[in-house]
């Protein structure tokens, strides 16, 4: 067998049957192998739409990688996603398990991050798996977790913060861990929630370098009332796309112009209408907590104010939302029907929205938009009317089909300069100065990009590997050195693994 690998920040998630050694006493090897093949299936199609790859079966459970062979940006929120859809798909199915073999299945589920040795076994064409202490880790938090449960190491929790519901379980004792670990579990995703919401939650530094930008979006929103104008701002990851849109949003606010919002996600890309599903829903005022009736009459009171009350209307919207049409509302419609109504809709509420008072529909990560999406969008930069503006995030692999238009301007986010960035970690280490080898080492490696140059200051911060001193920031210069943040070396990583794929262009609302 021939190995090759190189050190890698990944996500590891084992997973295995709670009480499998009884279960498969009692089944016996041909009832054990009925039982355990579904339950796989089940658990590695989760982990693939989440992006991540089963590099392991082992009987009764997985092993399986996010971030290797190719690199995620948000390797660990995606494994968290994984581990939470392998729960409640089970759980789905536990009853028909249990009446066909007589056991009701739980899993147990831990994820570590951190570094690896990733591998090819037999050369460059044979599977990746991956070596290391964030491996045995996660097995060994596996371990630990109660039925039904997932265990996060600190690491992980530190990286999702924000993003998930997550409570402290206590500091457990690890085989191979010399000190107690941090241990807690996964209680949820935060519904909505952005990597860049967590940041604001964590507190934001000084907004450097991007004044200009600002006057620009500023003067495009005037300029918006006498035509729909296009904002398309374009930038790797790291360079403040999101920053920039808050930072309009505080200082425009809803005084100007009502902001209709919404984002494209990764992995769903094969979801109808996803980010203007979530525009609907923060603009009609829709909690996560609205039982039904609640929605329906939030939605119908919208619908009045907009002249379109209508109960086929009310009807499209309640079915793009995943709930069930009043009875009649749809009679006749079939499925390609119901889609192009849909959209026609959504250009009406876009049309009279923008009527009295100016509307700025925000759309972040285009690079990710679905295919129905896409054409809507399409549809909304043509119309002629003014009162609207459309501004919208992307990186750079991605060009909408629009760019090329007349109202369409493009913006492109440069590095910031060495000044602006050291102002950046200024903040974030509490420091007047930053001088001599740290201060060039940290704005080198940070590129220019801020984020990159606030998750440096960050990790150093947190890790203790930069403390204040009598004489000023204290620190090891070869351990600074080789230090790099997992979300930083993942966004490195990642801009030359990840490769954009094609969006579907059916068109079908979910029921």
């Amino acid at each position: 067998m021939e190995l090759s690998g190189e050190r890698r920040h990944v996500t590891v998630l084992f997973a295995d049957m709670a009480d499998f050694t009884a279960i498969s006493e009692r089944l016996g090897e041909e009832g054990t192998f009925a039982l355990i093949r579904p339950i796989y299936e089940l658990m590695a199609r989760a982990v693939q739409e989440q992006g991540g790859s089963v590099k392991d079966f082992t009987g009764d459970g997985i092993m399986a990688l996010f971030g290797a062979p190719d690199a995620l940006e948000d390797a660990p929120l995606r494994a968290c996603r994984a581990a939470l859809l392998i729960h409640e798909r089970l759980a789905a199915v536990a009853s028909a398990i249990e009446t066909k073999h007589g056991v009701r299945p739980q899993m147990r589920i831990g994820i570590s991050s951190g570094l690896a040795v990733v591998t090819r076994l037999r050369g460059e064409s044979g599977p990746v798996t991956a070596l290391g202490d964030t491996v045995n880790l996660a097995a060994r938090l596996q371990t630990l977790a109660e039925p039904g449960t997932v265990n996060l190491s600190e690491t992980t929790q530190r990286l999702v913060r924000g993003l998930v519901e997550a409570s402290f379980a206590g500091a457990r004792a690890i085989k191979g861990k010399a000190e107690p670990q941090k241990v807690y579990r996964l209680d949820a995703l935060r519904q909505g929630a952005t990597r860049f919401e967590a940041a604001v939650g964590r507190g934001l530094s000084p907004y450097i370098g991007r004044e200009r930008e600002l006057e620009l979006l500023e003067r495009t929103l005037a300029e918006a009332r006498g035509e729909l104008r296009v904002i398309d701002i374009v930038a790797e990851p790291g360079m403040g796309k999101s920053r920039l849109l808050h930072e309009f949003c505080r200082r425009s606010g809803e005084a100007h112009a009502r902001i209709w919002s919404g984002s494209c996600w990764p992995g769903d890309e094969q979801v109808p209408l996803r980010p203007f599903i979530e525009m609907m829903r923060r603009t009609f005022g829709i909690d996560p907590a609205d039982i039904e009736r609640e929605i329906a009459g939030k939605l119908e009171t919208s619908l009045a104010v907009l002249g379109l009350a209508t109960p086929e209307n009310l009807g499209l919207l309640l079915n793009l939302l995943g709930i069930g049409p009043p009875a009649g509302a749809l009679r006749g419609l079939d499925d390609v029907l119901v889609g192009l109504r849909t959209r026609d809709l959504l250009l009406k509420l876009v049309r009279e929205g923008c009527r009295a008072r100016p509307v700025v529909i925000i759309l972040e990560d285009l690079h990710w938009i679905d295919g129905a999406s896409r054409d809507l969008l399409a549809l909304i930069v043509a119309i002629p009317d003014g009162n609207l503006a459309i501004v919208h995030t992307r990186r750079p692999a991605y060009v909408p089909p629009w760019a090329a238009r007349a109202n369409t301007t493009t913006l492109r986010l440069e590095p910031l300069a060495a000044g602006e960035t050291a102002q950046i970690v200024k903040a974030r280490l509490g420091v007047s100065e930053l001088t001599g080898a740290l201060g060039r080492l940290i704005i080198d490696r940070a590129e220019g990009n801020p984020l990159f140059a606030e998750e440096i200051a960050n990790f150093l911060r947190e890790e203790r590997m930069v403390r204040k001193g009598a004489a000023g920031l204290e620190y090891d210069a070869a351990a600074v050195a080789a230090a790099v943040p997992a979300s930083v070396q993942s966004l490195l990583t990642q801009r030359a693994d990840r490769l954009l794929r094609p969006t579907a262009r059916c068109y079908r609302p979910p029921r």
